[in-house]
């Protein structure tokens, strides 16, 4: 009997560890991010999003079943501004700028429903060891630590801005996934991995 109330305590015990809803998008921050052709798992509509989890409700005695709904979608994006100057004179000015960049990463990770992200590191992951059940996880470097600096120097005409952005091309790849302990359901929800594959800078002067 006693073995019987200290597996029902168990059981229960599991069914209470829910990860609450937790992300990290920071490519949503982006001045702009394009898709060529799919979608972002924000972007999922609501009766897909149904449609997809139906697809990892296999139950299991332990692990994740994982579902991809779009696999190294490729896309385009361009970063905030690095420096905006502008010369509303009638004269040229010529302008310098040191710019440092002490940290890079280059895997950015979101998630929904009760799957969580591990905010804590330099490199943030899924828990429970989604990465591992992940096909790319393996294929991308997932982040790195440097420090670049350089200066710019130019003329900036009259009635022109000068403006710098990091400008590069990436991957993303998302999905929904369930993990199970027990055959007990501990986690759903979508999962999304963007990759930075080229990154650069580009100067762009336009008329004001």
């Amino acid at each position: 009997m006693k073995k019987y109330y200290l597996a029902c305590l168990l059981i229960w015990l599991l069914c209470l560890v829910k990860t609450p809803l937790n992300a990290n998008a920071d490519y949503l921050a982006y001045e702009s991010i394009t898709l060529n052709e799919g979608e972002f798992l924000s972007e999922y509509s609501e009766t897909d999003y149904k449609s997809y989890l139906k697809k990892v409700n296999k139950r299991r005695f332990a692990g994740w079943n994982v579902h991809y709904v779009h696999s190294d979608l490729k896309v385009t994006y361009k970063t905030e501004s690095v420096f905006s100057y502008y010369n509303d004179g009638t004269t040229p000015i010529e302008y310098s700028y040191k710019f440092e960049s002490t940290y890079t990463t280059s895997r950015n990770i979101s998630s929904t429903g009760s799957i969580g992200i591990n905010m804590s590191g330099p490199v943030k992951k899924f828990k429970g060891n989604l990465d591992g059940s992940l096909k790319i996880t393996a294929q991308t470097e997932t982040a790195r630590k440097e420090v670049e600096s350089w200066q710019v120097k130019m003329q900036v005409d009259p009635q022109t801005m000068a403006n710098l952005y990091v400008v590069g091309e990436g991957k993303i790849t998302n999905g929904v996934a369930s993990r199970y302990l027990f055959w007990i359901e501990l986690e759903k929800g979508g999962f999304e991995v963007f990759t930075i594959t080229t990154q650069f800078y580009r100067l762009e002067k336009v008329k004001i």
